[in-house]
C-alpha cells in the first residue's frame, strides 16, 4: 500500500489552478537575476526581498533577546487563546531577506493554526557564515524552549521556515540535538519549505539553468560563495551544514514542502527519505508547476499548499481522538510528568500497583510510594532536568524508549557535592502498559558518564 505521508507523486491539482500557475510562472520568468556576488547585485537582492510588509489582520509586535554576537530581533504574531510557538525562520539565499517578508504568511499561520509566530531577524551573508547564523537561530530556540511559557502562556514548540530558512531550522533542529541541548525535545515538530539540505548541491540543483525560474544557476552558486567563503563542495556537505546527509535519530515529525520546478526539489526528496529510513515522520508534498518559494508568492498553487501545511499543523497539535496506545501514554507520561513535574496527571497515568525499577534510584512498589519519591525528587542533586526522547519501539503492550537525561547538578549525588555543572546522559527506559496505564517500568541509565561529567578527576572514578 502507498504510504499517503511518503509519496513521489504530485499533489493532485485542479487542471484549471495549474493553468493559473503557468501563467504566474510567465511572470516569473522575466525576474532579474543580478550576479550577487558583486556589490550591485547584493543590493539589488535586498533591496527585492527586504521589508515587503503586507496588511495584515493581527498586528505584530517586536522584542528583542540576546543572541551570540548582540541583541536579535523577533518579529511575531500572537492570535488570541494560543497553543503553541511556531518558530518560523525567513529566506532570502541566507544574502537577504527579513522577517517583515513573511508577514502575510506567518499572520495567516497564526491566525489558521492558532500558533504565536515568531521570526527571527538574524544577519546575512557575507557579514555572516551559515555556520555564524545556525549560532544564532539556535540561540532563539533556547530562548523560546526556556521562556515560551512565560512570554505566549504555552511551552508547545514547532519550527519551520522557507528557503534558506528551511535549511536554518533544519541545521538549528540538528544543533540542539548534537549539543545535547533539552530543547531539542521542546520541538515537537518541524514544517520545512523549499529548503537547501544539501549544500553540495542535488541532482536537481546541480541541473539548474539561467532559465529556471527564480532560483538560477547563477544564484545557487553565488549565494553559498557569499555565505560560505573557501568552502569547497565537500566541505560545504559537512552534515552540520547539510542537514540531508546528518544522522537525524531524533527528528521531530516534519512536513515537506516543495514545487516540481524548483531547483531544490531533489533536497526534499532526500531529506524526507532519510528522514524515513531513520525511522522518523515524514510527510513529502511536491507540488506541480510551481516555482522555489511559491507559498510566499502569493502564487495560485501557494494558497492551496498553505492551507495543506495547516491542516497538517492542526493535526499534530490536535491529531484525531482515538484512544491511546501504549506509546502514547508514556510520551505523555515523559511530557507533562518527568518534564513538565505535574504530578497531579501520575494517578491517571498509572496503575494503583505500580512497579518502579528505578536503577541507582532503587525500586518503588505502589503509586504512592512513587509519588512520594516524586515529591522529594524536587529541589533534589540536579536541578532543570529534562529528558529527550530519541527512540521508541513497542512490542505489544511494552514500550522501550532510548533517551538522554540533562540537568545541572545543584545537589549531593552518588557521593560527589554539587558541581553546579550541567551534565546529558544517555539511558534506556522500559514500560509496561495494561488498560491505558504504565503498570511497570524499568530505568538502566550511564552513571559512569555522568559521574566523568561531574568529577573534577576523571582518573578518581577508576
Amino acid at each position: 500500500m502507498t504510504d499517503p505521508t511518503f509519496d513521489l507523486r504530485l499533489q493532485a491539482v485542479d487542471p484549471a489552478l495549474l493553468e493559473a500557475q503557468r501563467e504566474v510562472n510567465a511572470v516569473l520568468a522575466k525576474m532579474p537575476h543580478p550576479d550577487v556576488r558583486t556589490p550591485e547585485g547584493l543590493a539589488a537582492l535586498r533591496a527585492g526581498t527586504a521589508h515587503n510588509p503586507g496588511a495584515t489582520d493581527l498586528s505584530p509586535t517586536e522584542r528583542h533577546v540576546d543572541g551570540p554576537t548582540g541583541p536579535l530581533r523577533l518579529r511575531v504574531f500572537t492570535p488570541p487563546e494560543p497553543r503553541a510557538v511556531l518558530y518560523r525562520i525567513h529566506g532570502g539565499g541566507w544574502a537577504g531577506g527579513a522577517p517583515e517578508d513573511d508577514d502575510l504568511v506567518n499572520d495567516r499561520l497564526a491566525r489558521a493554526t492558532g500558533t504565536v509566530v515568531v521570526s527571527p531577524e538574524y544577519r546575512l551573508a557575507p557579514e555572516a557564515t551559515v555556520g555564524e547564523q545556525i549560532e544564532q537561530t539556535v540561540a532563539v530556540a533556547r530562548w523560546l524552549a526556556r521562556h515560551a511559557v512565560a512570554e505566549f502562556g504555552t511551552g508547545r514548540l514547532l519550527i519551520g521556515g522557507i528557503s534558506a530558512g528551511a535549511h536554518l531550522a533544519a541545521a538549528t533542529l540538528l544543533a540542539l540535538r548534537d549539543a545535547g541541548d533539552p530543547a531539542f525535545g521542546a520541538f515537537a515538530g518541524a514544517y520545512l519549505d523549499c529548503g537547501i539540505y544539501d549544500l553540495g548541491l542535488s541532482p536537481s540543483a546541480a541541473a539548474a539553468t539561467e532559465n529556471s525560474l527564480v532560483l538560477t544557476r547563477s544564484w545557487i552558486d553565488g549565494l553559498p560563495d557569499l555565505a560560505l567563503p573557501g568552502h569547497t563542495p565537500a566541505q560545504r556537505r559537512d552534515s552540520r551544514l547539510s542537514p540531508a546527509l546528518a544522522d537525524l535519530t531524533g527528528f521531530p515529525p516534519a512536513l515537506l514542502t516543495v514545487g516540481d520546478l524548483d531547483p531544490l526539489r531533489d533536497d526534499a526528496i532526500l531529506l524526507a527519505a532519510r528522514l524515513r529510513l531513520a525511522g522518523r515522520d515524514a510527510r513529502l508534498e511536491i507540488w506541480p508547476e510551481a516555482p522555489h518559494a511559491f507559498t510566499n508568492m502569493a502564487t495560485p498553487l501557494g494558497d492551496v499548499a498553505l492551507d495543506s501545511a495547516i491542516a497538517w499543523i492542526n493535526d499534530l497539535l490536535d491529531p484525531p481522538r482515538t484512544a491511546p496506545g501504549p506509546a502514547a501514554v508514556v510520551h505523555r507520561f515523559v511530557a507533562e510528568v518527568i518534564n513538565g513535574g505535574d504530578l497531579d496527571v501520575v494517578d491517571e497515568l498509572s496503575h494503583d500497583d505500580l512497579a518502579w525499577h528505578a536503577g541507582s534510584g532503587g525500586d518503588l512498589h505502589g503509586l504512592e510510594a512513587y509519588q512520594a519519591a516524586l515529591r522529594a525528587a524536587v529541589g533534589g542533586a540536579f536541578s532543570g532536568m529534562h529528558l529527550t526522547v530519541h527512540d521508541t519501539l513497542v512490542d505489544g503492550d511494552t514500550v522501550v524508549l532510548r533517551f538522554t537525561n540533562s540537568g545541572t547538578h545543584t545537589g549531593p549525588f552518588l557521593g560527589v557535592a554539587a558541581t553546579g555543572r550541567h551534565a546529558a546522559w544517555s539511558g534506556i527506559g522500559i514500560y509496561t502498559v495494561r488498560a491505558g496505564k504504565i503498570a511497570e517500568a524499568w530505568f538502566g541509565e550511564d552513571m559512569l558518564g555522568l559521574l566523568r561529567q561531574l568529577s573534577t578527576n576523571e582518573h578518581s572514578l577508576g
